[in-house]
């Protein structure tokens, strides 16, 4: 395979590319991680950092049978290393010198963590108004830097950026990535036992939202589980479109504080809805108010994630109240990032206004 073979979206109608794997079976490895089920993931394992099997807790401050995924501490602090694992060990197989990244910080950082690890050059375009503290983490692994004045221009750049021996890994379409991210629904089969009866996932571009519903419903055809969970996606404020879809217009500030939800127009809206619907599941927006207030729970309880992880703690509590899952249920949150990249704003929001 070639650079020049790679693919990233279909070339007839510009659509993003899905991946289905003909006579998928599950053999467990005796590695520990993601690569524990590498019978399930169309690449050769050529790049790890240790990503995956990651600690499944109670979380007995929201209530008897919930549970926390505590995704924030893969090894670069966000769930995006199970993507990044696999789409890099793929690019590798293709052969490229380089991969371009477009991303509002934590898919960057990982990207960028995992190409200098594979010796490959990286080249990230991220939103000047990223937390500098993601940005620095980019600079750090050997990666270059390219601020843009918008999210979506970072997308835009990065696609118009690619030369020779450099192929787009973009995560928003990627397919690889997914491979990656349903690595998540096996592993919560591998810990649990069974599925849950619901998950709560923060939603951008939906890239775990997908992962999840890819990998239940690998695990439902090959008879593992009997049904696939309830998928709850959470949208923070001013990038609700998935939310839209289903309930129509939400008008609101964009939020100020969850930046790793700032996707105005996923790619991958529709399969986005699918999953939701399937799943007899939902979308729920949170203001940015409930973010902190969630944010401060978890950080009590000793969780030190970011505000767009929070997000499901808030979800949680919206569920509850409008019945849409009881407290019988057996529900996982996937905390998605680590708040070791957000010092100064946990400074600004948490700390300042604890009372003395």
């Amino acid at each position: 395979m070639e650079a020049n073979s790679w693919l990233w979206r279909c070339p007839r109608c510009g659509g993003p590319l899905d991946i289905v794997i003909d006579g998928l079976r599950l053999t467990l490895s005796e590695r520990r991680g993601l690569w524990r089920f590498a019978s399930a993931i169309p690449a050769k394992p050529l790049v790890s950092l240790g990503e995956g099997s990651t600690p499944l807790v109670e979380a007995k401050f929201l209530g008897d049978n919930v549970y926390l995924k505590l995704e924030y501490l893969n090894p670069t602090g966000s769930f995006k290393d199970r993507g990044s694992a696999v789409a890099v060990s793929k690019a590798l197989e293709f052969g490229v010198k380089a991969v371009v990244e477009d991303s509002s910080g934590n898919t960057g950082i990982s990207i960028s963590a995992y190409a200098s690890a594979a010796g490959i050059r990286a080249r990230i375009y991220v939103p000047k108004d990223a937390p500098e503290g993601k940005k620095s983490l980019i600079r750090a692994l050997g990666a270059d830097l390219v601020e843009t004045p918008t999210r979506a221009d970072a997308y835009r750049m990065a696609v118009e950026s690619v030369g020779e021996n450099e192929v787009y890994i973009g995560h928003l379409w990627n397919p690889w990535f997914l491979q990656g991210t349903k690595t998540l629904a096996y592993e919560l089969l591998d810990q649990m036992g069974h599925a849950p009866d619901a998950v709560i996932v923060p939603v951008a571009s939906g890239t775990l939202l997908l992962g999840l519903y890819i990998g239940f419903g690998e695990l439902l055809s090959m008879g593992l589980i009997k049904r696939i969970p309830k998928l709850f996606a959470v949208q923070a404020q001013g990038y609700a479109r998935l939310y839209e879809e289903l309930h129509g217009t939400y008008r609101a500030e964009p939020t100020k504080i969850a930046d790793a939800l700032r996707v105005s127009d996923p790619p991958r809206l529709s399969q986005m809805v699918n999953a939701v619907k399937s799943s007899n599941g939902d979308a729920i927006v949170v203001t940015d108010d409930e973010i902190v207030r969630a944010w401060r729970q978890a950080l009590k309880g000793g969780f030190i994630i970011e505000p767009s992880s929070a997000t499901v703690i808030s979800a949680f509590w919206k569920l509850i109240d409008n019945k849409q899952i009881s407290k019988d249920d057996e529900v996982v949150l996937i905390l998605t990032g680590s708040g070791l990249k957000y010092i100064d704003i946990i400074g600004k929001y948490i700390v300042e206004n604890i009372p003395r």
